[in-house]
């Protein structure tokens, strides 16, 4: 398994340390609700606490990160209603952003997103699963900047994160047969023949799916009963996690 964390170089250590933090959430190597031993990620870095410190307060700034007076830092667990407002959030951005794309994609632009395709059809067949929805995602971004317009790139570049941490966390398999594949495989010929209808209809279907696929993964993790979260107590958290941090505060509030 690759490594995440390596000796850095002194440049910009809270900006490279950010980036290793934001990884490691995303891959699931950090888990929502674990806190983050600032002396231990320092350790691993070969560097000091400080810039450890102002990395996470940048991915709290984000809403990646929450933190608890005199405890530290922890990652942000997700409720479904967050869940839900991320794809529908994202379904807005990216049918835009196909729409967009039909009739301002170049030519070599297109060529590149093939390519990514391609990437995505080797990843599936060789089981690289934390690989493949880096590549996923980065399909879909190629898509937001085809469509030339820097906002709806910005917003996608918000949403990502969260939306590899969750496939990452919840075990989603992104590389079944068919899926995602045969969908950006449409998208292309969508983009290629230049029909925005087409694109955005297979681009709506394709984020529906994902959405109820992460929401079954969800529930199937919080289970219900009569519609209600079940009553049983917690269980005791692990060492260095709190007991509940869906409902941790944003802020350092509790």
């Amino acid at each position: 398994m690759q490594d995440t964390f390596k000796a850095l170089a002194t440049v910009s250590l809270v900006t490279q340390a950010r980036d290793c933090i934001l990884r490691a959430i995303t891959i699931g190597e950090f888990l929502p609700g674990q806190r983050l031993v600032e002396g231990e990620i320092a350790g691993r870095l070969g560097i000091s606490r400080g810039p450890v410190r102002e990395a996470a307060r940048l991915l709290e700034q984000r809403g990646l990160l929450v933190s608890l007076p005199r405890r530290g830092f922890f990652v942000r667990a997700f409720e479904e209603k967050e869940i839900e407002d991320l794809y529908e959030l994202r379904e807005c951005i990216e049918v835009a952003a196909v729409r967009a794309a039909v009739s301002r994609a170049s030519e070599a632009g297109l060529r590149s997103l093939g390519e990514r395709h391609r990437k995505i059809i080797s990843l599936t067949q060789r089981g690289r699963e934390p690989e493949l929805i880096e590549a996923i995602v980065a399909f879909h971004r190629s898509i937001c900047v085809l469509s030339g317009n820097g906002r709806l790139i910005r917003l996608f570049d918000e949403i990502a994160i969260e939306v590899s941490q969750i496939l990452s966390v919840l075990g989603v398999a992104v590389g079944d047969p068919g899926r995602p594949i045969e969908v950006q495989g449409s998208l292309l010929e969508a983009l290629e023949a230049r029909d925005s209808r087409r694109a955005a209809r297979e681009m709506a279907h394709f984020i529906r799916h994902a959405k109820a696929e992460v929401m079954e993964h969800y529930r199937r993790r919080h289970p219900l009963e009569d519609g209600r979260p079940t009553q049983s107590p917690p269980p005791r958290p692990a060492r260095g996690q709190v007991r509940n941090p869906a409902n941790m505060k944003m802020g350092g509030q509790q």
